[in-house]
Formats: C-alpha cells, structure tokens, sequence
C-alpha cells in the first residue's frame, strides 16, 4: 500500500519519506520530491494540501477519493504525530468498476431495492425503488423518516409500527433474514399499491459486523389484480356475472354449517326450450336472454338469496325459509319474473324445483333433490314449481341407480342391438333394418328401451355414450349384412345438440371402415324441427358425406312442405299412430294425405307399426312404399336377422 509521510513546518507540508509502493504508483521521479512542500509535489491536486491542513488543524482522520491519472485511489490522512502526518493509499479502481457494473445491473433490475443502516436511513436505492415509492431518489436520501409518507401497512390493512419488536426490519436488524412481507404502501401521489417485500441484514468486514438492511421491494399490484380476476372468473359465469356452480356449491356448505339458521331451501330455476331460442335466432340472442332472465330472477329475490347460474339454461337460489309455504312464494315470484315478454321479445318460462332442508342432509343431497322437483316439472311441461317430496326421492333412487347401471353397461359391454326390417312394398324386398339398443342386465335380463332410455335422455353425456355405443356396433354389425341392405341408427335430440356430432359419426364410419350410404340417420321430427338452423347444419355435411337422413315419428311434430323441401332429408317414417288408430275412410283418407306430403317433398315414405294384414293393403292402397312392424318381422338379434335375410334371398 503506498504510503507518505507529511512534515508540517514552516507554514508547509513537506514530503519526509514514501515507501516502495509509492515510488511504484507516481514513479522513480518521486525521489527528486523528498523534501519538497505537498504544494510542488502534487501540484495538480490542491485538495491533497487542503487535507492535511484539515488533519493538522482538527486531529481528526481525513479520508478522500480521487483519480490519478488511470486509477482512482482512496486516501486516508491520519495524525501520527504532532507535526506529521501519513497518508496511505488504496488502489480502489478495479473495485469502483465493479461498483459500477453492480449499480448498473441493479438499475435494471425490476425489484426495487434500498440499502438503509441501521437508523432506518437510506444509503442507496435503484430506480426501480424509487418509481414503486413514488419518491425520487434525492428526497430519499435526505429523509431520515422518509417511510411516514408511505403509510405503510401489512396485506389486511393492519398498521405496521416501526418500533414494533417483529416489525421485518427490526428483525433484519438483528441478522434475521425476513422474506415475502406482504405490505400495501399508499404512494405520495395517493396511489395505493401492493408489493412482498424481503429483508436482509448486510455486513460488512472480517468479522460481518451489521451495518444496515438491504429491502427487496417487488410491485406486486397488477399480480394480486390478476390474481383476484382469475380467482374471480373461476368461481363466476362470464356471461351474466353471477356466481357459477362452485361457489354456490361452496355457499351452501357454508350456510349448512351455520348453527343458528333457519331452514335452507335450494331453488333451481330451468328455462323451458331454451334451446330452440338459441337454435333458432343465434347464440347472441340465446345469450342476450341469459342476461336478462339473470337480471330478471335477481330483482324479485332479497339480499339475502345467493343467485348463481349453475348450468348452460339453470339458474340456482339459496335462500333461508320457514316452511315449505314460503319456499313456494318464492318459487312463484321467481316465476311470475318471467310473465312479461323479453326485451329480445322472446316469451320464456321456467320450470322451478324446490328442495327444503331436512336433517343430516348433505349440499349435495340438497342439489340433487332440487334437480329432481326440477326435472319432473319439465315433464309435466314446464312454467310451474314442484317441491321435492319422498316420493320423487324414491324415484330419484330409481333414477340413480339406472344411471349408473348404465354406464356400467356401457363400460361392460352389456347392450345389445336387435334390428327390426324396414321392406319396400314394389317390389317386395327387405331394403334396410333400423338397430334398437336393448340391455342385456346381469340380474333382470334383457330390458327394452323403456326401461333405460326415458332415464338417459335427461343427462347429455349419458345419451351421447349410448348413441357412440349404438353407431359402433351397427357399423361393425352392418358388415354381416348383405351389401344392399342399409342400417337405420336413431339419433336423440341431445345428441342432436353437440358440436362433435359431425365428427364423431365420421370419425366412427372411417375407424370401422364402413362406407357411409351403409348408414343411416333417424331423428325425430319434433326435435329437428324445434332445434332451429343450428342442428340441421351438421346433417346437411352428413348427407353430403353419403349417409341416409330420415325424419322419424313424422306427424307428431308441425313440418310443412317448405320446411321438409330444405332439410337434408332422404325420407319420413309415419308416426305409428298413423297405422294404428285406423278404422274408417276419414283414416284413410288422412294416411293418404301423409304419403302425399312425403311424395310432394320426393322422400321415401316409410309407414311404422304395421301388424295386420288390412293395415299392410291400406298403405298398399294409399301409395306407401315402404313399411316396417311386427307384421313383417319383430326385432332379432344380428344372427337371427341375417338368416332371415338370407332365407329371402332363397326364397
């Protein structure tokens, strides 16, 4: 280290020695020096003179920072006596430059970060402090209390004292490193603004002797933002604001483990043929609908009631009553909501189910009792309210429980098809076979579709694994048949409603390798005429593709001769009504009109139900050209059908 010693005489300061490392540092022409005044030895640098008169005059260490030439050295003057002084040199270039490179990194960094002693003043702090504080870095640095402008608090709002012994920088303080504080510090400028905060103690020398507190401050404001938004956005519908599912759901837990309640009753409101609205003029209206009916059903019910909407056309209600009665008020208030046209001007009701609390009852048990009420309303038709009783609650078992004998039926392979004859009349030929799911139960034995379907066809997923069962099946199966001879699927109307209908019926032809005029498509009337433009789409791309579409029950619904000239259509069946119920000429006279419908849109006109020989010479007689009933075969397994297929073939 190189090092000097001044003599102070004669009003002067004069060079008495210097050590090898001073030579070093100014050069061998420091020796011609020895014994001249601070005033020609340093010439260029009055502040060395100023220095050691400062040391002279207090006794006092003096320290100073300078650039030599290259390098910037630290000096330290220090009394070594009455008239002399030493002033001993430090190389600190390469440190400075580290300090820069430091200082700049830090300047970029996101987090701000403050260097405070152990007062709580601030040493340094990077612009990223400074902008999260909203105070400039001057202001910072000359304030000893420059935190009582931020009223600094915790996360909750509870104050944060200073002088508090677990206050984070106090335990800094004491060595301890303290890490993600949740604070809320309001700016200045009036900004309030989240930020997680981490103290850690900085030392300094051989020994770490605590000098200060280096605080990390992260902005974490837009992160809680997004944070309590997407916390927010699972637990709400997006489209009418309202609590989804899972926080009703979480809301009625909690409303059942209060203790002193009164009775806590679960409303689930089901807007009646909601799905022809949507079908028919549009999702944008459909949604348009959704937003009203929300505004509509919350403007009846009191502060109290939790509203959600729990499903695509479900609306839910929570709400604490005395008894069944006033349970029911309300469910006629939530339906009187809907008595007044829309502002889109559709008419809409709903079908209300109510499910009062009993003891020991479950959220679940609640939900599911309402479903139930629910359900049998729309059966019923809809635009009233039900209260769940202990009735229902056994045919809600009895619902249950062919539920998920279903899908164990399904995952088991336990259905079975039968396949019943379609035959054209002229000339007298099985044409088609149309495939009729049946399930082969492990303790009942072979069950009809009464028993299971009415049962499926409540819940979409169920039906729509049924109907991927039945048109995988019939694709393999249909390979058996003669090449001539086309295999009828039924298609339900939820089925009719999902999006991948289209590619899962191709999907399924292409997996099988089944050609597609070897299939064919059964909807009834009812649902596609109700289902609107929207079900009809995929059926056209059907048609296109080769598959057979047929309008089943044909006479049920309300077609007209417009209607049936746009869809996809290759034929009707007639309502087996048709068939059964004649017995006279104005019967006749009606299944006449039938065929001529079906003729006049050029479909081929198949007549249901046909079981006597009369019935049979009637549709003969009325132009049919095809039929299909247990006159010309009942429903048999694929072995049975196909020799009988073959017996006509040698006959």
């Amino acid at each position: 280290m190189p090092c000097y010693v001044w003599h102070r005489a004669k009003g002067n300061f004069w060079l008495e020695h210097a050590n090898r490392a001073a030579f070093d540092l100014t050069g061998e022409r420091l020796a011609e020096r020895i014994g001249r005044p601070v005033t020609e030895v340093f010439a260029d640098r009055p502040e060395i003179a100023d220095d050691l008169a400062r040391v002279a005059r207090t006794g006092e260490t003096v320290e100073r920072e300078l650039q030599y030439h290259e390098r910037r050295l630290a000096i330290s003057f220090v009394p070594i006596g009455e008239d002399r002084i030493l002033a001993h040199t430090e190389d600190v270039t390469a440190l400075r430059e580290n300090e820069e490179r430091l200082r700049a990194v830090i300047a970029t960094v996101e987090d701000g970060l403050l260097t405070v002693d152990l007062a709580g003043a601030v040493v340094d702090a990077n612009p990223a402090a400074c902008a999260i504080l909203g105070i400039p870095r001057e202001q910072l640095l000359d304030d000893p209390v420059w935190w009582e402008s931020l009223q600094l608090r915790y996360a909750d709002g509870s104050p944060l004292f200073l002088d508090d012994p677990d206050h984070p920088g106090a335990r800094a303080t004491r060595g301890e490193i303290v890490r993600d504080v949740a604070q809320r510090i309001t700016r200045p400028d009036g900004e309030t603004v989240e930020v997680s905060t981490n103290y850690t103690p900085l030392r300094s020398g051989p020994e770490g002797a605590l000098k200060g507190v280096v605080i990390a401050i992260d902005d974490v404001t837009e992160a809680r933002r997004l944070q309590a938004q997407v916390a927010h956005q699972a637990l709400h519908d997006p489209l009418t604001g309202l609590p989804n599912r899972l926080l009703f759901q979480e809301r009625l837990e909690q409303a059942l483990r209060r203790e002193h309640r009164g009775r806590v009753v679960v409303l689930l409101v089901g807007l009646d043929r909601f799905r022809a609205v949507n079908d028919t003029h549009g999702h944008a209206a459909g949604d348009a609908v959704l937003c009203e009916v929300a505004g509509r059903l919350r403007g009846v019910l009191e502060a109290s009631h939790a509203l959600a909407r729990i499903g695509g056309d479900e609306f839910a209600v929570l709400a604490e009553c005395e008894d069944e009665r006033s349970s029911a008020e309300l469910a006629q208030r939530l339906c009187g909501a809907l008595l007044k046209p829309l502002e889109t001007g559709s008419q809409i009701t709903a079908s209300v189910g109510i499910a009062v609390e009993e003891e020991g009852q479950r959220a679940a048990d609640l939900l599911q009792s309402a479903d139930a009420a629910m359900q049998r309303v729309k059966a019923r038709g809809g635009n009233t309210f039900e209260i769940f009783d202990h009735a229902m609650e056994g045919r809600l078992r009895d619902r249950l429980k062919v539920e998920d004998g279903i899908r164990r039926a399904i995952a088991k392979d336990e259905l079975r098809l039968v396949y019943q004859p379609i035959v054209e009349l002229d000339p007298f030929r099985t044409v088609a076979v149309e495939a009729l799911v049946r399930w082969q139960h492990p303790e009942e034995g072979l069950l009809g579709p009464a028993r299971f379907l009415p049962v499926a066809e409540q819940d979409a997923q169920l039906i729509s694994g049924i109907g991927r069962w039945v048109l995988h099946r019939a694709c393999i199966e249909a390979r058996r048949f003669p090449d001539d001879i086309r295999v009828s699927v039924n298609v339900a109307a939820r089925e009719l409603s999902d999006p991948d209908l289209e590619d899962r019926i191709l999907g399924t032809l292409e997996a099988t390798g089944t050609p597609p005029e070897r299939i064919g498509l059964e909807i009834t009337e009812t649902t596609l005429m109700e289902g609107g433009d929207a079900g009809i789409d995929p059926l056209v791309r059907l048609a296109d593709a080769g598959l057979y579409i047929s309008l089943d029950d044909f006479g049920t619904g309300y077609s007209s001769l417009t209607r049936l000239a746009t869809l996809p259509l290759n034929g009707i069946k007639l309502d087996r009504g048709f068939v059964a119920r004649y017995t006279g000429e104005r019967d006749r006279r009606i299944i006449e009109a039938a065929v001529s419908i079906g003729r006049a849109a050029e479909l081929n006109v198949v007549a249901e139900g046909v079981e006597t020989e009369d019935q049979l010479e009637l549709l003969r007689a009325a132009g049919c050209g095809f039929v299909q009933g247990y006159l010309l075969g009942r429903p048999q397994p694929p072995e049975q059908m196909i020799a009988a297929l073959g017996a006509a073939v040698a006959t």
